[in-house]
């Protein structure tokens, strides 16, 4: 068997109960400046305050996950959100 180095892709999913609400994918590694993107531009204007659907969010332990950007964008777009 033998392996073909080339292009790598990522992808970053964001799901609900109902199926797939956002997602991109794109050549590379995802960084600070494409999570953030995809969560202004695509997740965060999904949500709605709770207990409505899209209320909360769940990420893992991820470092990038912990940036102080994460956090404003899902309680500032969504109004009544919160990030624990």
């Amino acid at each position: 068997m033998s392996f073909i180095r080339g292009q790598k892709f990522s992808i970053l999913p964001a799901l609900s109960v109902d199926g797939v609400i956002a997602l991109d994918i794109f050549e590379g590694a995802v960084n600070k400046k494409k999570f953030i993107g995809f969560l202004h531009e695509q997740v965060a204007p999904k949500l709605t305050p709770f207990p409505g659907p899209h209320s909360a969010v769940v990420i893992d332990n991820c470092a990038i996950h912990h940036d102080e950007d994460v956090r404003h964008i899902i309680e500032g777009l969504c109004g009544m959100c919160s990030v624990k």
